[in-house]
């Protein structure tokens, strides 16, 4: 008999034991409701995305250095909803209808929505010529 009222104290401390407390209850509903939005988010963005390639803009202004006083500073922003892999960009130095001289600039990938920086230095003084044309020449898709 001794024996039967030690197994009935043990189930009751394992009842004890068992019972989650409000905390972690709490915790646990967090937790379900943060990854069910989550799950819920990249669905929707998934239903709603529509492919489209990319769409690459260049800026580029005069950025001279002590070193360097040909020097420009190129911005290429990617707006479009693909990737561009070895992006390829030409600025070119015009003086009247004639190409002067030309840079090229090499950036490796610009992801969706994202912006890449670069420079590029020109030999001759970019100040005599009339107009500088910034272009993508060329890109991959990845």
């Amino acid at each position: 008999m001794g024996n039967n009222k030690k197994g009935s104290q043990q189930n009751g401390s394992d009842e004890r034991d068992n019972k989650k407390n409000w905390l972690e209850w709490v915790v646990f509903g967090i937790s379900l409701l943060l990854v069910l939005s989550i799950l819920g988010y990249l669905g929707y963005q998934t239903y709603t995305h529509k492919p489209s390639t990319a769409d690459l803009y260049v800026q580029s202004w005069p950025d001279p250095s002590q070193n360097s006083p040909n020097r420009y500073h190129v911005l290429l922003e990617n707006k479009g909803g693909a990737t561009a892999e070895t992006v390829i960009i030409e600025l070119a130095l015009m003086k009247g209808d004639q190409e002067v001289e030309t840079a090229q600039l090499e950036i490796a990938f610009a992801p969706q929505e994202s912006k890449r920086e670069g420079w590029v230095g020109f030999r001759n003084d970019p100040g005599k010529a009339d107009t500088l044309i910034a272009r993508v020449v060329s890109y991959k898709k990845p």
